[in-house]
């Protein structure tokens, strides 16, 4: 039992400082006013838990994913939390194949845009999650069973047809690499309203030019935003842009930004 403890401490201490973070700076970036409210994550005799929360994990990966060489992962963080925390975290995008289904299975794994077939070939889905111009929604994660397991991903509640040509030649997508999704909230006015659709080519989930992806931290629900990278940022920064002239830019290292994939088509009401 010691061990078990020892070895989370201990964990935790060696994340911070492979993160390059004294315990203060730790405990600001984690929303922290000073370091005693974390100084015990580090102490096995103050912290007796044989795990983090999932809360305080969220909170450490949101401080040092992307710091350190090698870069903290999100794995590296949430192993500190409980087993099954890490594998219910709900994923951002994903689908599923209703066609599939078979009525065994036991371990839920992730699941990906690729296990979806449309009912016509070239067909793109609308997945149930939106993308916020403010706050975005995560949708209704649902599991279901395939072959001999079963696999978490996003219900699939639309299917959008577009002729080859078009997203060959005018949005140069691939349709079985993309999805759509709806904007809601305001922070990306005029641009694109609440209720417009987008498309999202999940092949270009890196930053290759100025330009609209649909990003996340990791964590929290999906959001649609210009994105800038800054010259001479070592390491890389951005700045992470509203359209809407009344809310402010900020910047965060790149490292730090999880880009889903780059908005390559509008479609809204005129």
């Amino acid at each position: 039992m010691t061990k078990t403890k020892l070895n989370v401490t201990a964990r935790f201490k060696e994340l911070r400082e492979r993160a390059g973070l004294s315990l203060a700076a730790l405990a600001k970036a984690m929303g922290y006013r000073n370091s005693s409210s974390i100084q015990r994550y580090e102490n096995p005799d103050l912290y007796t838990k044989e795990f983090l929360s999932a809360d305080i994990a969220k909170k450490l990966a949101q401080a040092v994913v992307g710091r350190g060489q090698p870069p903290i992962t999100e794995e590296d963080v949430w192993s500190l939390a409980r087993p099954e925390t890490l594998s219910t975290r709900p994923r951002l995008i994903a689908s599923f194949d209703p066609d599939n289904s078979s009525e065994t299975g036991e371990t839920a794994l992730g699941f990906t845009r690729e296990h979806w077939k449309p009912s016509e070939q070239g067909a793109i889905p609308e997945i149930d999650a939106k993308l916020g111009a403010g706050n975005g929604q995560n949708g209704e994660v649902i599991n279901i069973p395939l072959r001999d397991q079963s696999i978490s991903g996003h219900k699939v509640i639309a299917e959008w047809h577009f002729p080859p040509e078009y997203l060959h030649n005018e949005v140069k997508v691939s349709s079985n690499g993309a999805i759509i999704m709806e904007v809601v909230g305001d922070s990306m006015q005029p641009t694109y309203m609440p209720g417009d659709r987008v498309i999202v080519d999940l092949h270009q989930n890196t930053l290759t030019s100025d330009t609209v992806y649909a990003i996340s931290d990791g964590f929290a629900e999906p959001q649609i935003k210009r994105i800038q990278r800054i010259p001479f940022t070592d390491p890389t920064e951005v700045r992470i842009i509203s359209d809407n002239p009344a809310l402010e830019t900020f910047t965060v290292e790149l490292s730090r930004l999880t880009i889903i994939g780059r908005i390559c088509g509008h479609l809204a009401r005129k």
